[in-house]
């Protein structure tokens, strides 16, 4: 006997209708999204046994949903960290974690506890009342962590292990999501736009460079104590509130997001495929902190065939991993809010094979690579090849990035690494790579 499951769809009149397919299928034609699993080369995910997600989910656990209840449910809900049932999560439209307000933006009102109210958080920690050589603290800090506290239950989802979670046609996505995948082994995530994790009480850190800086809590999508991790075919973005939109305070942005997707505290074995990264500050970070000695033989990620389009930096910025990045596609179209894109940190061994770079006129080479060793400059390394830079409106020149940094800025970046990447399906022609990717990449690709 089949079991079947209803389909809430809206008609080409907008009729909300029912359906009735086989259960565990992505649609009532085609293939099953949510049964497919990595290649058996395709990045560090393949390596150790590979990654295959739900793909085993019983059909009572491969589930469709609509709804940010539904989907938090569907993942178990509170208990849904440390839980290793396998599941499938298939998500049909646009999911909405964040309480809204009348007029569609976020309600922060409403996450609010007694006590706090960031026009009187802004008063009271203005530098030229609080100063600038410790943190906030006292009973209006204490509120806003408290309201943080709500509104962190209300966006926050983790993801067990041996879980797929698969966007449904072309609009699938999820808002204002703070999607978690920590202490988890074998997850895919694909098909999806995850969008605007907006942070309603980003904290003011006076100490944090030398003017200090506003720090959201969130990411859209967040690896953190994981393994065997797929993330392919999704679109990352800051939705209704782009950097450009936001206000500045104390003379800095008043930053409400963290990163689209970091890799943290010592995950391990994620391959991040056919992605786009769009319109964002601080981008991808890998490894935690340079103190973090816990991430030395981690952290081993495989980035290809993404695109970085007017982003800030960290694409990616990289403490002591062994990350491979190649086929990917960079666009810088604004000099003015880019800063660079890879970050060589602390023990980081980068290969970057067959990138495609996109410059404005007016953006220096020698600023895609940032040095961020500090005084630890043992165990780094950029070994880079292929690379193709456009310059404005100049045809295509084969570039060592690198190289361009070395000769504008000490110490040198070692242009070696001591590591070979063993998981590639194929390296593609660097010229190949914005038609590739403009094509294939992003959410709503996937039949």
């Amino acid at each position: 006997m089949r079991v079947l499951r209803r389909t809430l769809v809206l008609g080409a009149a907008g009729a909300l209708m029912v359906t009735l397919a086989p259960a565990g299928t992505a649609a009532a034609h085609g293939k099953d999204l949510g049964r497919e699993v990595l290649g058996a080369q395709d990045g560090w995910a393949a390596a150790e046994g590979g990654t295959t997600g739900g793909a085993a989910a019983d059909p009572a656990n491969a589930v469709h949903v609509s709804t940010w209840e539904e989907f938090r449910a569907a993942l178990g809900g509170n208990g849904a960290r440390g839980d290793t049932t396998p599941r499938i999560v298939y998500v049909h439209g646009v999911l909405d974690a964040q309480r809204r307000a009348a007029d569609g933006t976020v309600d922060c009102a409403s996450y609010e506890v007694e006590g706090f109210d960031m026009a009187d958080y802004i008063a009271a920690y203005d530098p030229a009342v609080w100063g600038t050589e410790t943190e906030p603290s006292g009973p209006l800090e204490d509120a806003r962590a408290a309201s943080a506290a709500v509104q962190n239950a209300q966006v926050r989802q983790y993801v067990g292990s041996n879980v797929t979670i698969v966007g449904v046609g072309r609009d699938a996505g999820i808002v204002g999501a703070a999607l978690t995948v920590r202490g988890s082994d074998n997850v895919v995530i694909r098909n999806l736009r995850l969008s605007d994790t907006y942070d309603c009480f980003t904290a003011w850190d006076p100490t944090d460079g030398d003017a200090g800086a506003w720090n959201a809590a969130y990411d859209n999508l967040w690896l953190a104590e994981s393994t065997h991790v797929w993330v392919d075919h999704n679109t990352f973005d800051d939705g209704q509130n782009p950097p450009e939109a936001l206000p500045t305070v104390y003379g800095q942005k008043f930053e409400v997001h963290d990163g689209l997707l970091d890799i943290t505290n010592s995950a391990d074995l994620v391959t991040v495929s056919w992605n786009e990264f769009r319109n964002h500050d601080k981008t991808n970070l890998i490894g935690s902190s340079n103190s973090r000695v816990a991430d030395r033989g981690r952290l081993r990620i495989t980035f290809h065939h993404n695109l970085w389009e007017d982003i800030g930096q960290r694409a990616p910025r990289v403490r002591y991993g062994d990350v491979h990045v190649y086929n990917n596609w960079y666009v810088v179209s604004d000099p003015e809010s880019y800063y660079y894109s890879w970050g060589v940190g602390v023990e980081a061994e980068i290969v970057a094979d067959n990138n495609f770079v996109q410059l404005a006129a007016g953006v220096d080479p020698a600023a895609f690579v940032e040095d961020w060793r500090g005084a630890a400059l043992d165990g780094t390394g950029v070994d880079e090849s292929g690379t193709l830079v456009t310059s404005g409106r100049s045809w295509p020149r084969r570039t060592s990035l690198v190289e361009a940094h070395n000769a504008a800025a000490d110490p040198d970046i070692p242009t070696t690494v001591s590591w070979t990447p063993s998981y590639v399906e194929r390296i593609d022609p660097t010229v190949a790579v914005p038609v590739l990717v403009k094509v294939k990449a992003g959410s709503g690709r996937l039949r």
